[in-house]
């Protein structure tokens, strides 16, 4: 006989059905409070527009077109924020041991995506845990399965909650947004609970797994998009430029319309009677061969023909570039970048000109992201040390890739010149460059090899190893008779 599952206390079914609720209301809410559902069909550019449906003739609706902007106000600055490794002071080179935690993990592929999703939806979350080994295992969430709610007075999380989809349900497009959980994670202080739904999408929650972990704060870390004092759940990067491309929408639509009536020039004839639309034999002549001119040319003398001035589509043009300066302007990025056939930049400087904006706007994400990942590492280093912070974790600092867009040229120059003025030590070259972790033990490693000192010290331990001869043999005579 089966025993009963155990259940949620009181407050924890409550903690976790309020959580889902907040997920709920999330999901669904509307484009002004940051509405998941809708922000996620504007990043993936479905047909989703607000229009008043004016000019759009019924059975024209295919013809509305909708412009991926917000897309790339999101992907513009997610491209650019690369971490790099993690230094435990700022004199040390980045750590080796955090490295390997963060590849173990398979961040280097998955920070992408908690990037991308925090400058979409506004947050995302990092969740640290382990593995089966015992291990720290570090794994992105989103926040449209995922929530959490902070304390008041701390700021801290105080409360998280991962709910899980229907298997059958997974990577399918007509379940993209499904809310159905049929299983949820709850994150309390000191321990999580694993719990499943029981009795279809209404029943309660059992517990499956309980984990009194101990850790020194909730596992769950949120990445959070332009923070405010009072409003620290985020916001989209996309909100400003959304208004702005539902209007571009609008005229592309507009323009396809008119292509469609109005730019093909429209022919007309007066005084024509319906037999000068009948052939010798009676009869009707094809509307598209009598369109392709064989009425142009009657029989009828009191029948005239002409046709009505083309549509001028300029003035659509004209504000679709207008619209891209606006966008490009709110989001603080080159014309190039929202306008097509924008004047290129004239030098390299005023490329860097065109990007300043850009680049400030990338340093500060690297600054409010770079917190939440050195809280990550933290945890993951406390797992791995078996419940124990190593000394100089608390001056844990993220090393990012330089947002800015400097040719090679232009960054060996500055190095070289820093290197010759004795600023930077000659050790220091290739992190200055910008090289990849991996890429500067492998320069060391040569530097190393092709070290003559380097060399020397490798033969001395290598002779220092080679075995003595045995002690009780009879020492080699030399030519005259000497001991050699």
């Amino acid at each position: 006989m089966s025993t009963p599952a155990e259940r949620l206390t009181g407050d924890e079914e409550r903690i976790l059905n309020r959580l889902y609720q907040r997920l709920l209301n999330a999901r669904t809410a509307s484009l002004h409070d940051g509405g998941l559902e809708v922000l996620s069909r504007y990043y993936d550019a479905d047909t989703y527009m607000r229009s008043i449906g004016l000019n759009v003739p019924p059975g024209y609706e295919a013809l509305r077109t909708v412009i991926a902007w917000p897309a790339q106000a999101a992907d513009t600055i997610e491209e650019r924020l690369d971490v790099e490794g993690f230094r435990t002071s700022a004199t040390d080179a980045p750590s080796e041991i955090l490295w390997d935690i963060w590849q173990a993990s398979g961040l280097d592929e998955e920070s992408q995506l908690a990037h991308a999703d925090a400058l979409i939806y506004g947050r995302s979350y990092v969740v640290v845990g382990t593995d089966a080994t015992g291990g720290p295992a570090i794994t992105v969430e989103s926040p449209l399965w995922m929530t959490h709610e902070r304390d008041p007075l701390t700021r801290q999380v105080r409360g998280a909650a991962r709910f899980v989809q229907d298997p059958r349900e997974v990577d399918l497009p007509q379940y993209a947004h499904s809310s159905t959980a049929v299983a949820a994670s709850l994150f309390l202080p000191g321990q999580t609970v694993q719990v499943i739904r029981e009795g279809g999408p209404a029943g309660g929650w059992a517990v499956v797994d309980r984990d009194a972990h101990g850790m020194p704060q909730i596992p769950v870390v949120p990445l959070v998009n332009r923070p405010r004092v009072a409003d620290r759940a985020g916001r989209s990067e996309m909100l400003r430029v959304i208004p702005v491309a539902d209007a571009c929408c609008r005229a592309i639509t507009n323009m396809q319309i008119a292509t469609e009536f109005q730019a093909v020039p429209q022919r007309y004839i007066l005084g024509a009677t319906p037999e000068d639309f009948e052939d010798a034999d009676g009869n009707k002549i094809p509307a598209w061969e009598a369109y392709l001119g064989r009425v142009w040319a009657l029989a009828n003398d009191q029948a005239k023909a002409g046709q009505f001035p083309a549509a001028e589509l300029r003035n659509f043009t004209d504000a679709i570039t207008q619209y891209g300066k606006l966008a490009a302007s709110l989001q603080g990025v080159p014309l190039s970048y929202f306008a097509a056939g924008a004047d290129n930049p004239t030098s390299a400087d005023a490329i860097r000109a065109e990007e300043a904006r850009l680049v400030k706007a990338c340093e500060r994400r690297q600054r409010a992201f770079g917190g939440p990942w050195e809280q990550v590492l933290r945890l993951a280093v406390w797992i791995a040390e078996g419940g124990n912070y190593p000394e100089g974790m608390e001056k844990l600092a993220t090393v990012w890739r330089d947002p800015s867009t400097p040719t090679m040229a232009a960054k060996a120059d500055y190095v070289s010149k820093m290197v010759a003025a004795q600023v930077f030590p000659p050790a220091y070259g290739p992190e200055a460059l910008g090289l990849p972790v991996s890429e500067q033990e492998r320069i060391a490693d040569l530097w190393q090899q092709a070290d003559p000192a380097s060399r020397l010290a490798d033969s001395l331990n290598r002779a220092s190893r080679i075995p003595s001869a045995d002690p009780g043999d009879a020492a080699e005579e030399g030519p005259n008779g000497d001991d050699q």
